[in-house]
C-alpha cells in the first residue's frame, strides 16, 4: 500500500482538497493514510479518543463479519480543527465502507446489526454508510455522490478527508497507540489537577 502523510490543516482549519502547490496533481483529498498515521494524528484530546476507540471498534466488528476487503473514507467535523473553529471537539466520525466483491463477484454479506445507524453511532460514535455493488455504474454513482458531498462543508468551503483500508493488519498497532495516548492524556490532566503530587 502507498501511504501519504496526512496534511497540515490549512487556514480554513480544514484539511485541503488538493496539493496547493500543484492543484492539478494526484496528491489530493481522499488522502490514502495508514490507520495507525490516522491514530497519531488524531488523538490529541480524551473526546478525539473515546471517537477512534470507536471507530476501532467498529472495524473490528467488520472484520468478525468476514469484511476485510475494502476501504472507508472517512471526514466530518473529526478531520477538522474544530476546537479552534467552534470551540467544542468532534462528536463523532463520519464514514463510508466502501465494500468490495468476492472474486466469485458476490459482494460481501453486511450483518443487519452493523446497518443500524443509530446503533452504529450510540455503541461507535461512528456515523457510518455502506457501499456496494457488482454493477460499476452503480458504483461510480455512489462513489460520485459521497466525493461531491464530501469535498465540502455545508457552508460550502472545499475541504479534504482521508482513505483509510479496510485490511486488519494496522488496528492491532493502532489500539495500542490508541491505549498510550490515552494514558498520556489522563497523565497529563492528574499532573495539571494535583500539580504538587
Amino acid at each position: 500500500m502507498n501511504f501519504v502523510q496526512i496534511p497540515a490543516w490549512n487556514d480554513m482549519l480544514v484539511l485541503p482538497p488538493v496539493n496547493d502547490g500543484n492543484a492539478a496533481s494526484a496528491d489530493r483529498s481522499p488522502y490514502e493514510v495508514s490507520l495507525l498515521s490516522f491514530v497519531r494524528r488524531f488523538a490529541t484530546t480524551p473526546a478525539r479518543c473515546t471517537i477512534l476507540r470507536g471507530l476501532l471498534e467498529f472495524r473490528q466488528s467488520i472484520h468478525e463479519a468476514g469484511i476485510t476487503a475494502g476501504f472507508q473514507w472517512v471526514d466530518g467535523s473529526f478531520v477538522e480543527d474544530v476546537e479552534a473553529r467552534y470551540g467544542r471537539g468532534p462528536r463523532d466520525l463520519d464514514v463510508v465502507t466502501f465494500v468490495l466483491s468476492h472474486e466469485s463477484g458476490d459482494p460481501q454479506q453486511i450483518p443487519p446489526n452493523l446497518l443500524d445507524l443509530e446503533r452504529l453511532k450510540s455503541s461507535f460514535a461512528v456515523d457510518n454508510y455502506w457501499v456496494q455493488s457488482r454493477n460499476e455504474r452503480a458504483l461510480v454513482k455512489a462513489t460520485t455522490y459521497w466525493y461531491s458531498m464530501w469535498s465540502h462543508r455545508r457552508d460550502r468551503q472545499w475541504k479534504g478527508y482521508v482513505q483509510l483500508d479496510l485490511d486488519a493488519e494496522f488496528d492491532r498497532a493502532s489500539l495500542a497507540e490508541l491505549r498510550e495516548v490515552e494514558t498520556h492524556l489522563h497523565k497529563s490532566a492528574l499532573q495539571a489537577r494535583f500539580p504538587d503530587h
